[in-house]
């Protein structure tokens, strides 16, 4: 009687556990290996360094299977005045709940949004970008490096053609995969320990999380970092001097 009651308290611990794995998660562990992190091929315009201090993942992901569940981190930058044309950007990011590789992501996603009053301006599936880009992991554009799990995960985009800011101001910028949930686990953003700008913002415009559909700060999920890391790398766009005429 007593091995029966052990066995049906395994089973019923055990689909607990397969309950919880059907759908995603808010963060994903710290991987405690050296995250390949590529020289830069251009001048770096903004730099956010992955953290030394934690590794941990945060959900950053569009899950086609599970929409509602589709999340996304935004960190700011500021672009001086004369713009710039930025050639490459290099995200850090790492997997977990089964995740192997990005390159089983359908398509990957670089994003900047104008910003309106201290949070990005649109966010996926609302209001647009001022510059956006989605190309296929195998797009020659795209390098993948081993994140701090050793899986493939670290993301450079070298354009083909940069994508140029002209107007001065506060940016905001997005990257996140498409890829379902139940093929290729989950993908997230990590911390950087710099304290730039604004604070990153988290958004599940579906709000399967319960923590709303609109920006917030990314401390909801546990994060005590200020910033996210990524790098952009290009050129300064020099002021131009304009004539003009004294009467």
């Amino acid at each position: 009687m007593r091995k029966i009651a052990i066995f049906g308290f395994v089973l019923l611990l055990g689909a607990a556990l397969a309950s919880a794995a059907d759908v995603p998660t808010l963060v994903g562990p710290a991987g405690g290996g050296q995250s390949v992190i590529p020289a830069a091929e251009f001048a770096v315009l903004w730099d956010q360094p992955l953290s030394s201090v934690n590794t941990n993942a945060y959900v950053n992901q569009d899950f086609p299977d599970v929409p509602t569940y589709s999340s996304f981190l935004a960190d700011d930058f500021i672009v001086p005045a004369g713009g710039w044309s930025i050639n490459a950007m290099f995200i850090p990011n790492d997997g977990w709940n089964g995740a192997t590789s990005l390159t089983c992501a359908s398509m990957l996603h670089f994003e900047i949004y104008a910003d309106n009053g201290g949070i990005p301006a649109g966010y996926p599936g609302g209001p647009a970008p001022v510059w956006s880009l989605a190309v296929v992991p195998s797009d020659p554009q795209i390098t993948l490096t081993l994140g701090t799990l050793g899986l493939p995960t670290n993301v450079l985009l070298t354009l083909t053609t940069p994508a140029v800011i002209t107007t001065a101001g506060t940016y905001w910028f997005l990257f996140y995969p498409s890829a379902d949930f139940a093929v290729c686990g989950q993908f997230g953003r990590q911390p950087a320990d710099t304290t730039n700008g604004a604070g990153v913002q988290f958004i599940n415009p579906g709000g399967a999380f319960g923590y709303g559909t609109g920006y917030q700060s990314w401390a909801i999920l546990g994060a005590t970092e200020h910033d996210e890391a990524f790098r952009l790398e290009g050129d300064i766009i020099p002021v131009t001097l304009q004539s003009f005429d004294i009467e």
